[in-house]
């Protein structure tokens, strides 16, 4: 019994350790998808107005 204790804390921490980890690093993806998006839509709308040009 006194052997679960540390498991369980052990166990726990892991979970805490991982879980604040990967938020970070999602916090990361996210602001990058942001970017790419913002840069794909200021494409489009070059696009559209190199063909509005064109005619």
């Amino acid at each position: 019994m006194v052997f679960l204790i540390p498991l369980i804390v052990v166990i726990s921490s892991i979970f805490i350790i991982d879980y604040f980890y990967f938020s970070k690093e999602n916090e990361t993806i996210k602001n990058q998808k942001q970017i790419e998006q913002k840069n794909t839509n200021q494409d489009k709308q070059k696009y559209l107005e190199s063909i509005l040009n064109q005619k």
